[in-house]
């Protein structure tokens, strides 16, 4: 048992050593010094010897402070010094993880060692016999000097992914892990152990007419070293045989061993036999990640299709793209049927397109068919794991919805375990710990987005700030927080005075009827315009609720429930606040049957389960 291990004993986890009885900790292959506070290596050494163990806060502080009384953000400070010190990031996952409302836990396999390690020197003379079985395939760079061909390094990255994906049991972790740092100073080490692989591929691509040359190499993830490097000379219309050399290659870099049945996993055969349409779908996925979906990006993907109408990866793509330009409001609902058709396309000519089953998914959801939208989601992480977005999506169009916080929060935490870069991991996390009121992990997570790029003064954060502090009683900075996202078409129609009302009617009670009449007046004969804009539908819910106005309230739900039924269309984000501890009043409320049972939610709690806290007894959705 984890409590029998000896208090002076040597501990070895992932790359590191603790040395209890002489107070340090080491690191690397060399075996360097890593500096840590005197109750950092306290606390680390308090984990150690329990790993896998749940330790909520107050024990840990009892073992790293004895008989001091201390607060709570001590121990915080001492994690995120131990997280820094580890290379596990700002939120952790690898090593140390935060279980929501609960504690730490070291999940990191801990080796009780009693000899001390050899040498550098030694070692250097030892054989290397172990095999990686993980891979993070980085950005490969771009040197052609022309910004029309940057896209290519992008793909031959991905393309890259997609075939070591294939090899059994070897990690690779999805574009959206790896080429979240891709522009960023960042050690290739940090980057390893944020995404938990043993060995990183970088590298370069120059194109000149219709040759292209591509420099690869293999990085040791615990000494940053080169072990494997090669350069491949190559017309541009071989690019397919060039990447299926590089994959063997790397393979066999590895010392992982295919049989000659397994060879084949690594392509069956090429995506495409049009290499001028495989160049435009790097180009058009190129664009999509690195300057968000957009009418050109449609038509990239367009002309490639027609030059090869049975391009798999192509026809999701596009459905993709008209997704996202739906989420952005640019367009309406008739672009939805053009991505089901893309994905249905995307589905005939190869049911496993996780892509594709995502897309169908999504679009199962904003229909409100909510048990087809989780299968086709399940379908998707079930084909492919590794991709974060998939693990998102499932959270927040189904679980949050459909009221399952934990399992959502479940998911979010999946997410940005595969992604620990991506803002959008990180935000999904701290929206789902808010919604279960766990605003400390809720802004722990809102710091990491904040450290790597997330606005403050914009959509979500902005939202989950004003929040923090109206649970806080700070009501007037709460106010000032979500005018920084009011639409514009509310501030010339005097949005700004009523919010300020509104907010200050939560501290004044007596200002409650002015605050009501105010918002009354502000959608006096609108049926749905700016108020089916998120997040105003969803606050002004909110503010009738805790008001102590449910009948508007309701007349709000009602105006989601009528744009469903015109449309066809449900705006999935408005759901999942609805189950906010704040709002019991709106859901213990006999009009709430009506309203989920409009919605289909009950057909779906009573095919996949109720939500947390509740039960379902015929039609009827009743609190435990």
């Amino acid at each position: 048992m984890a409590e029998e291990r000896r208090a002076d004993g040597v501990y070895e986890f992932g790359d590191f050593r603790l040395h209890a009885a002489q107070r340090r900790l080491t690191g690397g292959n060399d075996g360097r010094a890593i500096e840590l506070t005197a109750k950092a290596l306290d606390a680390l050494h308090f984990l150690v010897r329990r790993p896998g163990e749940l330790l909520d806060k107050s024990t840990l502080i009892a073992a790293v402070w004895p008989n001091v009384v201390v607060e709570e953000n001590n121990l915080n400070q001492v994690i995120s010094a131990l997280r820094r010190a580890l290379g596990d990031g700002s939120g952790g996952r690898r090593f140390i993880v935060t279980v929501p409302g609960r504690g730490y836990q070291f999940v990191a396999p801990v080796r009780e060692v009693h000899d001390e390690p050899p040498s550098a020197a030694a070692a250097a003379t030892l054989p290397t016999s172990s095999t990686c079985k993980s891979i993070a395939v980085l950005p490969f760079a771009s040197l052609s000097g022309d910004p029309e061909k940057d896209y290519f390094g992008d793909g031959i990255a991905e393309e890259l992914i997609h075939l070591l994906a294939r090899v059994p049991g070897l990690k690779v972790p999805a574009r959206t892990s790896s080429f979240a740092y891709k522009g960023r100073n960042i050690d290739v080490r940090q980057i390893a152990r944020e995404l938990g692989v043993g060995m990183l591929l970088e590298g370069s691509v120059r194109s000149a007419g219709d040759r292209i040359r591509v420099t690869a190499q293999l990085v040791e993830a615990g000494s940053g070293f080169h072990v494997w490097s090669e350069t491949y000379d190559r017309r541009f219309v071989d690019v397919f045989e060039l990447q299926d050399e590089l994959a063997a290659a790397i393979v066999q870099a590895l010392k992982i061993n295919l049989g000659d049945g397994e060879r084949r996993v690594l392509r069956d055969a090429p995506p495409t036999r049009d290499v001028e349409a495989y160049r435009l779908l790097l180009r058009g996925v190129a664009m999509r990640h690195n300057f968000g979906a957009s009418e050109r990006v449609i038509a990239v993907l367009q002309e490639c299709i027609a030059r090869d109408p049975g391009f798999v990866r192509a026809h999701a793509e596009l459905a993709v793209a008209y997704n996202i330009l739906f989420s952005l409001g640019s367009h309406g609902p008739e672009i939805l049927s053009e991505a089901q058709r893309c994905a249905e396309r995307a589905l005939s000519l190869d049911p496993r397109s996780a892509e594709a089953h995502a897309v169908i998914g999504v679009q199962h959801a904003i229909r409100g068919e909510w048990i087809r939208a989780e299968d086709s989601l399940r379908r998707a992480m079930d084909l492919n794991p590794a991709e974060p977005l998939t693990h998102s999506a499932y959270a927040l169009f189904v679980l949050g919805p459909a009221g399952k916080l934990e399992q959502a929060l479940a998911e979010a935490l999946t997410s940005y375990e595969l992604a620990p870069g991506t803002t959008g991991a990180a935000i999904n996390v701290a929206g789902f710990s808010s919604l279960s009121g766990r605003d400390e992990e809720a802004m722990h997570f809102l710091q990491v987005a904040t450290e790597l790029g997330a606005r403050t003064d914009r959509l979500p954060l902005a939202l989950f700030r004003s929040e923090f502090a109206r649970r806080r009683g700070e009501f007037a900075a709460a106010a000032q927080q979500f005018l920084a996202v009011l639409p514009e078409e509310l501030l010339t129609r005097g949005g700004e005075q009523l919010v300020k009302l509104v907010y200050s009617a939560f501290a004044e009670p007596g200002e409650a009827p002015r605050a009501l009449a105010g918002l009354r007046a502000l959608y006096a004969g609108e049926a749905l315009p700016s108020l089916g804009k998120w997040p105003m539908i969803l606050m002004t819910l909110c503010w009738y609720t805790w008001l102590g106005a449910l009948d508007d309230a309701y007349a709000t739900a009602r105006r989601i429930v009528s744009g469903f039924k015109q449309t066809g269309i449900i705006n999935v984000v408005n759901l999942g606040p609805l189950w906010m501890p704040e709002l019991l009043a709106f859901r213990r409320d006999e009009r709430f049957q009506g309203f989920v049972r409009d919605l289909g939610l009950t057909e779906y709690w009573r095919g996949r389960g109720s939500p947390e806290g509740w039960f379902l007894k015929g039609e009827r959705l009743l609190l435990q």
